[in-house]
C-alpha cells in the first residue's frame, strides 16, 4: 500500500496522543490505529463520494458552480458529511447554513473496530477522549486532501475559482480553510 500520509501527520499524531486523555485506555487505542489505512478509506469514500455528485443533483439546491466545499463531522452519527456552498468568499459562504449535508464518510467501521460501538453510540461511550479522535481525523484529511482534490471525480465538480474546501469539528464550529483550487 502507497504510504499516504506525511511526517506532518505523523507529527500532529504524537502532539494530540501527548494531550491529557480521559480515560488512557483511548490513548493506547489511538496508539493502535492503523492511520495509513484510514487515511486509504477516507481517500476512497471522498472519491466516490463526488463521483456521485452530479449537476442536476446540485442545481436541485440551487448550485450551479460550488464555491466551497464542506467538511464536517457529524458529531451524532460519527461520520463525516459533505456540504456544497454556492459562494466562493470563505467567510461568507456559510451564512444561509447547510444546503445538502450529505454523509461522505462512514466511520462505523472505525468505532467498532477499536472501541467496540457503532458511530450512532461512540460519542456517548468515548466521553471527552471524542475530540482527540475528531482532531485526528482533522489532521489526516488535512494531510491527504491535496491527493483528494487530484482525483477525476474531484476535477469533474462544477467549481468557481477559487474553491475552497473547509473542516468544522461539529456542525456548529466556525469552518477552518484547509485547501483551496483554482
Amino acid at each position: 500500500m502507497e504510504k499516504l500520509l506525511s511526517e506532518t501527520f505523523y507529527h500532529n499524531l504524537k502532539d494530540v496522543l501527548n494531550r491529557d486523555f480521559e480515560a488512557n485506555h483511548h490513548k493506547t487505542t489511538l496508539e493502535k490505529v492503523d492511520w495509513e489505512a484510514e487515511a486509504q478509506k477516507v481517500l476512497t469514500d471522498l472519491t466516490v463520494f463526488f463521483s456521485t455528485i452530479n449537476t442536476t443533483k446540485l442545481k436541485n439546491f440551487e448550485i450551479d458552480k460550488i464555491g466551497v466545499i464542506d467538511l464536517c463531522w457529524n458529531e451524532y452519527g460519527g461520520d463525516i458529511e459533505v456540504d456544497f456552498m454556492p459562494d466562493n468568499n470563505f467567510d461568507t459562504a456559510f451564512d444561509e447554513g447547510c444546503i445538502m449535508n450529505n454523509s461522505a464518510i462512514d466511520n462505523d467501521k472505525f468505532f467498532e473496530t477499536y472501541f467496540n460501538v457503532d458511530g450512532e453510540g461512540s460519542w456517548a461511550k468515548i466521553g471527552d477522549d471524542y475530540h482527540q479522535i475528531i482532531s485526528l481525523y482533522y489532521h489526516l484529511i488535512n494531510d491527504i486532501i491535496g491527493m483528494v482534490t487530484q482525483q477525476e471525480e474531484f476535477k469533474a465538480l462544477p467549481k468557481k475559482s477559487p474553491c475552497h474546501i473547509g473542516f468544522a469539528f461539529f456542525h456548529d464550529e466556525e469552518r477552518s480553510k484547509i485547501f483551496s483550487v483554482d
